[in-house]
């Protein structure tokens, strides 16, 4: 059965946990998640198991977020799989990965490149000017940016990736620009023995990401709201989102 938005409940939790870490306001932010739709991951989207974390994750948004949302992107291998499917709400969030992703983003069950998708996703919250289009070429306009706003992304993986030399290119750019974003990557394991390498060297390289193994996300989507929320805010998430 399907997990339900309970915020009646979840935001209390977050609440709580957040003033454990010592941050007695609720962050003001933009929160996304970046899914994966290759090949390997299609099963856990198309048994609901993905649209269960979102919906796990959801009260995170719906309570930083100003206009209550999370946006999502999904991504795998090459530029042209990057995409913004839209915004996730209280409204919406049930079925929003088979109504939204499944068989219709681009990419799907394709390969995994994490860099392409990260740019697109800071380039939606003003951190990388968008890249200029055909007319913009021609009539010698310069590459425009968004505002820019402060972002938390989840970004959630099942497998390595094959663009290791181009995604710390973009996660190094990142860091030196300064840039306000925070990317908190969960390496998502099917049966208890994915091993996500590369995400455990970036999290430790950069500051401004983090990352957190899921073991069994099937159990994981069905632990208790203080359960989750202890897991993934850690003291160095802790500390970013002091600064909100």
């Amino acid at each position: 059965m399907a997990i339900t938005l309970n915020l009646t409940k979840s935001v209390p939790s977050l609440k709580l946990v957040l003033e454990k870490r010592g941050i007695t306001r609720m962050p003001q932010l933009e929160m996304n998640i970046v899914a994966d739709v290759s090949g390997s991951f299609e099963d856990e989207h198309r048994e609901g198991v993905t649209n269960d974390l979102f919906t796990r994750l959801a009260p995170w948004g719906l309570s930083f977020d100003p206009d209550r949302q999370l946006d999502v992107f999904t991504f795998s291998s090459g530029p042209g799989s990057a995409h913004h499917v839209g915004s996730l709400t209280a409204d919406n969030y049930q079925d929003f990965v088979a109504r939204q992703i499944i068989a219709k983003v681009p990419g799907w069950n394709g390969g995994t490149d994490y860099s392409y998708v990260l740019e697109k996703m800071l380039q939606h919250y003003g951190w990388l000017p968008k890249a200029a289009g055909f007319l913009d070429g021609l009539l010698g306009r310069k590459p425009r940016s968004a505002a820019r706003k402060r972002t938390l992304c989840a970004f959630i993986t099942d497998g390595d990736n094959n663009d290791h030399a181009r995604t710390r290119q973009v996660l190094a750019a990142s860091q030196a620009r300064a840039d306000d974003a925070y990317i908190l990557f969960l390496g998502v394991s099917n049966q208890g023995a994915g091993h996500f390498p590369f995400l455990e060297k970036v999290a430790d390289e950069f500051g401004n990401t983090g990352f957190k193994r899921i073991a069994d996300v099937r159990s994981f989507v069905q632990k208790s709201d203080d359960e989750i929320n202890e897991f993934l805010i850690d003291p160095e998430l802790a500390a970013w989102l002091s600064k909100a």
